[in-house]
């Protein structure tokens, strides 16, 4: 480590991830938005509740694909990456000693990064949840009637996506929160050292 003068300031990569997590926030508010316009405005008519239903389930759900799921792992390896350099820089200064009442820029920086971890785990329970309701949504359609029996086994095939998204999602929220426990655990010996 480097005796240099830590800022706080943003970071590029801080940036990039936060970027990320505001485009994947965006595109659940407007799927949800759509799905609900598809749900309120469409016709049961001839294709019947059930069917509308789903696919008004599939539109909101439509953000828990696999380029988003995709994008929060690239958010969350951004955030990780700086969390283990913060955490370091942190460790150097709490053996360097710093002054009663300071708090180093390290620590604000590591408080950042955890507050966008705690933002990207929400996300991942967002996805996860979205990919459960999509093939929740994707069954009522296929089995509304109307459906040719070829189309509804490819239909359920097709339904692995949403089942690897929600895998992928999970795997995502729990190394998400061990991201956030580690920022905790390396702030509490800071807090622990004033």
């Amino acid at each position: 480590m480097t005796g240099a003068p830590v800022s706080a300031k943003w970071e590029l990569l801080e940036i990039l991830a936060a970027v990320i997590l505001a485009a994947e926030s965006l595109r659940i508010v407007g799927s949800v938005t759509a799905g609900i316009i598809n749900g309120a405005t469409a016709s049961a008519g001839s294709i019947g509740q059930s069917h509308l239903i789903g696919g008004a389930m599939e539109t909101a759900t439509g953000y828990s694909d696999g380029p988003g799921i995709v994008l929060l792992l690239v958010s969350l390896a951004l955030l990780w990456w700086r969390a283990e350099y913060w955490t370091g820089r942190l460790r150097h200064s709490v053996q360097a000693g710093f002054a009663a009442g300071d708090r180093p820029a390290e620590a604000t920086q590591l408080h950042r990064l955890r507050s966008l971890t705690r933002w990207t785990v929400g996300l991942f329970i967002l996805a996860a949840a979205g990919a459960v309701a999509y093939f929740v949504g994707n069954v009522l359609v296929l089995t509304a009637g109307g459906v040719s029996s070829g189309t509804q086994w490819t239909g359920l095939a097709n339904d692995a996506f949403p089942v690897a998204y929600l895998i992928i999602a999970l795997a995502g929220v729990v190394a998400s929160r061990r991201l956030v426990h580690l920022c905790d655990a390396d702030l509490a010996v800071m807090d622990g050292a004033t």
